[in-house]
């Protein structure tokens, strides 16, 4: 994506290109999620800032989720955005989960864009329980409590150093939108 109609890209057709390539993502994304025939549940923080005020939000590129058919998903999504851009601009990653620095053992199924070389959906199998998200409008999102829970969780483990700073700052964003007037 070096080269478009025979010369360099410039940085006005990036940013064209990935805010093409944004909206493309997201409207196919959110449709799959929408789907009867597909159990989604977004996660991460777009789950939060869907459900936090403007001043609580914090930007992010990436769609986390959870599925019953995490592998079938991600096929199917990075299938879909290649048709709909009309090149092979998606690919998949299967990344195995290290249960030492997770406590999870399992894969999480990734979609990335060849035009930024990040992930632009990641999937993962739907964890056990009940009262993990709720629904709005139409669409399966965590819940800010389940949210806080894994947060807590990830900040009393030595091996999971590494999350720790982002852990805390969406557990404060959490915490402070709670703690407002508008909060539960």
């Amino acid at each position: 994506m070096t080269e478009s109609k025979g010369r360099k890209m410039t940085q006005a057709d990036k940013f064209k290109w990935q805010t093409k390539h944004d909206k493309i993502i997201k409207s196919e994304f959110l449709k799959q999620a929408k789907s009867k025939d597909t159990f989604l549940v977004i996660h991460g923080a777009r789950a939060l800032n869907k459900q936090l005020p403007p001043k609580y939000r914090r930007p992010t590129k990436d769609w986390d989720t959870w599925a019953k058919k995490p592998k079938v998903r991600m096929d199917k999504i990075e299938d879909r955005l290649d048709f709909l851009v009309k090149c092979d601009m998606f690919y998949e990653k299967q990344i195995s989960v290290d249960e030492t620095i997770t406590g999870k053992k399992g894969k999480v199924y990734q979609v990335y864009s060849r035009l930024t070389g990040e992930p632009v959906v990641e999937y993962m199998k739907v964890p056990k329980g009940k009262g993990y998200y709720k629904v709005i409008g139409g669409i399966r999102w965590q819940t800010l409590d389940h949210a806080k829970m894994i947060y807590k969780s990830i900040l009393q483990e030595q091996n999971k150093k590494h999350r720790w700073a982002k852990t805390r700052r969406d557990l404060n964003r959490i915490e402070a939108f709670e703690r407002s007037a508008g909060g539960t």
